[in-house]
């Protein structure tokens, strides 16, 4: 009971100290819509992740890739829980892992790693940026690149000037 309690205490602190990742502001950056707005239940509020959600899943969080193991609704792969457990362990000193591979099937928990390793990796919000993180930067097992990866979720944004 003890190390319950500890345990709850240590994530109540954590959450006060470490702030939520959000989207950055619109205001800011260049908007980009979804041409047909898409209907889930997690309450997205960000084209662009709406438009990754989109393209890697079609918004199934059971979705899986036979070949790469990739899963959820982002499509996460083992190196992306590490990274961001990097992430919060260079950034913030946490010691322990927050994400596990589990955690790529739940939705809300695969959006947290998004924006984590966004706000990290790509400050700017750039869709391009976003593109060669989260495809990579090589080639894939089918010989996509992370330019053609870009093309294909491109037909799904429309750029508001």
């Amino acid at each position: 009971m003890k190390k319950l309690v500890c345990m709850s205490v240590l994530m109540w602190l954590f959450w006060l100290w470490v702030p939520p990742a959000k989207a950055p502001e619109a205001s800011l950056k260049p908007i980009y819509i979804l041409e047909q707005k898409a209907l889930h239940p997690w309450g997205v509020d960000d084209p662009i992740l709406e438009a990754f959600i989109w393209f890697e899943s079609r918004w199934e969080p059971d979705a899986k890739n036979k070949v790469t193991g990739a899963r959820g609704i982002l499509q996460i792969l083992p190196s992306m829980i590490d990274e961001v457990n990097r992430i919060l362990l260079k950034e913030y000193k946490i010691k322990w892992l927050k994400y596990t591979w589990k955690d790529a099937w739940d939705p809300e928990k695969s959006i947290e790693i998004w924006y984590l390793v966004q706000t990290y990796h790509n400050p700017d919000y750039d869709v391009q940026r976003a593109c060669q993180i989260w495809f990579g930067m090589g080639t894939q097992w089918d010989g996509m690149t992370w330019v053609e990866y870009f093309i294909g979720l491109s037909d799904k944004l429309k750029l508001i000037t």
